[in-house]
């Protein structure tokens, strides 16, 4: 992990130097005559992995096998690694990406350029964005833009690099529906100058530079595979809390996970809208957000999840870069329980994760003493859309406490839940699945009737939907700790 960034920053800082150059007038072509097809679908090859962890379709396609060209091989190397890298980066799981290379003409005779086309069908550029992405640090402003790391270097670095070759570049996008960059570089050799042209060097195939650049393209883009396994693998103890750790840099969940695996459960989500639908699933124990994410931010996140009754109970601690007190208030208005500030101590973060979960804990004790009675739960410091749901599964269970037949089928319909919905809910607020849930709440209110002495222990085992009074007895002994004989003297 630390080797894969300190590449991305070296490759930054590099692409920072080129642009230094260029600007001063330093740095020269040094053209040679290579078969273009070769050298493109040779780079083209150092994505394929990368493709295949993403579920991108990726293809390459030439009108020729060989057409000679004029280039100087280290800078095409800088074009190329800027627009793939940009096409993986915009296109989501199940797009398509497609390196094309052919030869065209101006004049409608003779064939004096080269085209190389890189098409995605990512996210798009808006129209009024087309003049300025080629500007030096310039990142569009557009939600989507903001989902991915970037500099504003890339492009500007390509456009350069081009027309260093006597070439140009052209943008055609489609918001929502992709994006291509073509390239075009001028056959033959009469636009270099003699001093722009290299003898050729017929080791390519072999060559040093280009074995390097496959192996960095490899290492920046490619997170280890045992970094990037789907979550679930470490939920077999379920002895163990589980933790939703929801955050889109991958080395970031990685490093996150690695400090959490040997104390709790790790499930995992790489955006706010996969992690919302695995928190309404799993009825994690906790989540860990980042902030900002595609497709749905934390702070959206945080609040859908706090608004609905099925995982309103859980704690949330949003990680953010943002410090401004502005941006905490933000954070914890959503209904968030903690607030991490990156980079964050990991230390800190295991203390606050072991104090939220303990408070869960002791909240669970306090909601469970007073579940016997409605009105109690508002002293015992559950949030109001915790408090609600209690209620509601209390006065259904009552509403059914004579009859026997009450299932835990039937308890999820009143409740608009599924089974395993309804179990991990009660179980992540009061440490009860629902069938003993509604004992307890069968027990409790025979409880009170054995005091107010509203019938005979066999009457008011029936009437709270025992349909033996031993069995009855059984269960009472084991909440109250004494048979109800006992209880009522």
């Amino acid at each position: 992990m630390m080797q894969r960034n300190a590449l991305r920053l070296q490759n930054l800082i590099n692409q920072l130097l080129s642009l230094s150059k260029l600007e001063s007038g330093k740095m020269k072509l040094q053209a040679q005559e290579v078969n273009i097809v070769s050298l493109v679908n040779r780079y083209v090859q150092s994505f394929e992995s990368l493709a295949k962890q993403k579920n991108i379709e990726f293809m390459f396609n030439s009108s020729e096998a060989n057409i000679p060209l004029f280039v100087d091989r280290d800078k095409i190397e800088k074009i190329l690694y800027n627009l793939l890298s940009n096409a993986f980066k915009f296109t989501d799981e199940g797009g398509l990406i497609e390196v094309v290379v052919g030869s065209g003409s101006s004049s409608g005779s003779a064939t004096d350029f080269v085209e190389i086309k890189i098409s995605d069908t990512g996210h798009g550029i808006p129209p009024e964005k087309f003049e300025h992405i080629f500007d030096r640090f310039y990142q569009a402003d557009d939600s989507f833009a903001k989902d991915h790391e970037g500099t504003g270097i890339g492009l500007a670095l390509t456009k350069e690099l081009v027309e260093l070759h006597h070439g140009k570049i052209t943008v055609e996008s489609r918001l929502g529906k992709g994006t291509a960059f073509t390239v075009f570089l001028p056959v033959g050799r009469d636009h270099l100058k003699p001093e722009e042209i290299v003898v050729r060097d017929d080791s390519f195939g072999e060559s040093v530079k280009s074995v390097e650049f496959i192996d960095q393209v490899k290492q920046t883009t490619e997170p280890n595979i045992q970094e990037m396994l789907s979550d679930d693998d470490s939920e077999k103890d379920d002895t163990k809390p589980l933790l939703l750790i929801v955050e889109d840099n991958d080395d970031l969940r990685s490093y996150i996970r690695s400090y959490l695996t040997s104390d709790y459960r790790i499930s995992e989500a790489i955006d706010g809208k996969i992690g919302l639908e695995k928190a309404i699933g799993k009825i994690p124990d906790l989540v860990i957000s980042d902030v900002m994410m595609p497709k749905m931010d934390g702070m959206e996140f945080t609040r859908r999840l706090k608004a609905d009754e099925r995982t309103s109970h859980i704690p949330v601690i949003l990680l953010t870069a943002k410090a401004a007190m502005e941006d905490k208030l933000e954070g914890l208005e959503t209904g968030a329980d903690d607030f991490l500030t990156k980079p964050f101590d990991t230390d800190e973060l295991l203390v606050r994760i072991r104090n939220l979960i303990l408070q869960r804990r002791k909240l669970k004790e306090i909601i469970l003493k007073n579940i016997g009675s409605v009105s109690q739960l508002s002293n015992s410091g559950v949030n109001s859309m915790d408090q609600k749901f209690l209620e509601k599964a209390i006065q259904v269970v009552e509403r059914y406490i004579s009859d026997a037949e009450f299932s835990v089928e039937l308890f999820g319909k009143e409740m608009a839940m599924s089974r395993v919905q309804l179990h991990r809910k009660l179980t992540a607020l009061v440490e009860q699945p629902a069938g003993e849930f509604i004992r307890t709440i069968r027990l409790n209110k025979a409880a009170i009737l054995l005091k107010e002495k509203s019938g005979n222990i066999a009457e008011i085992a029936y009437g709270v939907g025992f349909n033996n009074p031993s069995y009855f007895s059984e269960c009472f002994r084991k909440q109250f700790g004494k048979l109800p004989s006992e209880y009522i003297s």
